[in-house]
């Protein structure tokens, strides 16, 4: 006796499947070299980390009346009340959760290539740069972080 419901079964051809699998070894082959190399992710969400840590510098300058130093150096961003670098312990300032010192550290393999060693706000969040200032951070590839003169707002 024939098979009557032969034309209802359902199921994918051969050409569906190999069309699936080319598709998905294309995605392999594109998303999982970026996927295990984390230092791409780590470049940018350091450069993150350190446009908030500028944010919060501005932003503790008004809250307090007073200057806040963004010190950079090439692995970290410090901040302090007075220039001196290294920042003297009486002179750190507190993290928006009152931590002494509040220092971000670039993970392993990015680097912050600032061209200033100190980034002062002054009490009304006004930073003190004559031009727009960039701040690379580098590691895979090169992630600034911008502070813009006049108003100090600092944005990637």
């Amino acid at each position: 006796m024939p098979n009557l419901n032969r034309g209802l079964s359902r199921g994918f051809t051969m050409v569906e499947l190999i069309l699936v699998m080319v598709i998905a070894g294309i995605l392999a082959a594109v998303a999982v070299p970026r996927m295990i190399g984390r230092n791409s992710f780590d470049t940018r969400g350091f450069a993150d980390q350190l446009a908030a840590t500028v944010r919060f510098a501005q932003k503790l300058a008004v809250a307090q009346g007073t200057d806040v130093f963004v010190q950079l150096t090439a692995n970290e961003a410090t901040l302090c009340y007075i220039p001196t670098t290294p920042c003297p312990a009486a002179s750190r300032a507190p993290g928006p959760g009152g931590e002494k010192p509040y220092t971000v550290s670039a993970p392993g393999g990015v680097a912050i290539a600032s061209p200033v060693a100190a980034l002062r706000f002054d009490a009304g969040g006004r930073p003190d740069i004559t031009a727009q200032l960039a701040i690379p951070v580098n590691g895979t590839g090169t992630h600034n972080v911008f502070v813009e003169q006049e108003t100090g707002y600092v944005h990637d």
